[in-house]
């Protein structure tokens, strides 16, 4: 049974387009000495640039590039920072040297003084807050997966604890100071859309009663608070590597991004294709996790959008993933048993109409629907 009326619907269809565009790996010389790492993926309109984490060159987002390209059909650009992958330099340049030397990188890649949007994770959101600030213009929208800022690192280097623990594990604290400091004189621009997406287990913190936890969450809800253009997203039941534990939330929450503000002619498509790899990977191994990303009432919605296109057995499909989701949802039986009817099978719609009943005997919409079936 539909839950509401809606003016405009837009419509979403399961098609499943896999094109397996050409990668380019490169060294980029930058300098004298000095030559960068870029894996691109080559594609059409505004481009995607993936910033790692700490201790991670460009190759920790692997397992999802491919399947953000297939979906956008955009450009996607990892690279390694200096020290890290295959870089040929391996001593520190400092905070602003970086990121000098990868805008000279996108440079000489043809990606120069273009729109573009970004993606980090950890430590990467410190970089990708900084050439936000230095390209406010061009930088259209950003993904920020459990990523640090400079309200979180502020309090990190108040805890002599945390400072001691940084210079154990062979940080640079000098070189980490350099880039909160970077940071705090150049914030990210407030009118730049932004989904800051937030792992629920802090994998540096079992304990959530303790400070360091609170200040993590807290810092971010002020970062988001500070925009209306900013979104939070909570990531339940996974830890700091979020794009790792919940690939199906990450590529939907990109790609979905990437559909509002970069293209907006392509959004339905985009959309589109978002879906149909969301269902795909749920079937196949992390069914529950779609949840994080897709409401049981978008699904409803989304089905009802296919029965108006007369393309029955795709909603069908699609109620049926509702009641694999949310198994104890009366309304996506109440659906699927519509739907049936609707396609001519009798015995399946009676036998979800019944379901239904027996979640909510108050659904009068189900008695109504059996008895004129069974006439």
């Amino acid at each position: 049974m539909r839950n509401c009326i809606i003016s405009t619907i837009i419509l979403f269809e399961l098609i499943q387009v896999r094109v397996t565009a050409q990668t380019v790996d490169t060294l980029i010389n930058i300098n004298e000495g000095l030559k960068m790492h870029f894996t691109i993926i080559k594609g059409k309109g505004v481009p995607i640039l993936f910033e790692s984490g700490s201790g991670d060159d460009g190759s920790i987002w692997e397992s999802i590039t491919q399947q953000i390209a297939d979906v956008t059909g955009a450009a996607i650009i990892t690279y390694d920072r200096i020290g890290f992958g295959k870089n040929s330099q391996s001593s520190p340049i400092g905070f602003g040297n970086e990121i000098k030397a990868l805008e000279m990188g996108l440079q000489k890649l043809g990606f120069a003084n273009r729109n573009i949007m970004l993606v980090s994770h950890s430590i990467g959101g410190m970089y990708n807050s900084y050439f936000a600030s230095r390209h406010p213009n061009e930088v259209k929208a950003v993904v920020l997966i459990d990523a640090a800022n400079a309200c979180a690192w502020t309090s990190i280097f108040k805890n002599q604890e945390n400072l001691e623990r940084f210079a154990k594990e062979g940080n640079d604290l000098k070189d980490l100071t350099n880039i909160l400091d970077t940071v705090l004189k150049n914030p990210m621009p407030l009118h730049i859309p932004i989904v800051d997406i937030v792992a629920e287990n802090q994998l540096s913190d079992d304990n959530r009663d303790s400070s360091s936890y609170k200040t993590w969450f807290s810092c971010h809800h002020n970062f988001v608070s500070q925009s209306p253009y900013r979104k939070s997203l909570l990531a339940y039941g996974v830890g700091h590597a979020v794009f790792i534990e919940n690939k199906p939330l990450v590529i939907n929450v990109i790609a979905t991004q990437y559909a509002n503000y970069m293209a907006p002619e392509q959004k339905t498509v985009i959309l589109e294709k978002g879906y149909a790899l969301a269902l795909k990977m749920v079937n196949e191994s992390h069914k529950n996790e779609l949840k994080c990303g897709r409401s049981e009432n978008d699904l409803n919605e989304w089905g009802y959008a296919l029965i108006g296109k007369n393309e029955m057995q795709k909603a069908i499909e699609i109620f049926k993933l509702n009641i694999t989701l949310y198994p104890n949802s009366w309304n996506a039986y109440d659906s699927l048993g519509e739907a049936y009817q609707k396609a001519g099978h009798k015995n399946l719609a009676i036998k979800n109409y019944k379901k239904s009943l027996e979640l909510n005997p108050e659904n009068d919409n189900a008695v109504k629907m059996l008895k004129q079936i069974l006439k």
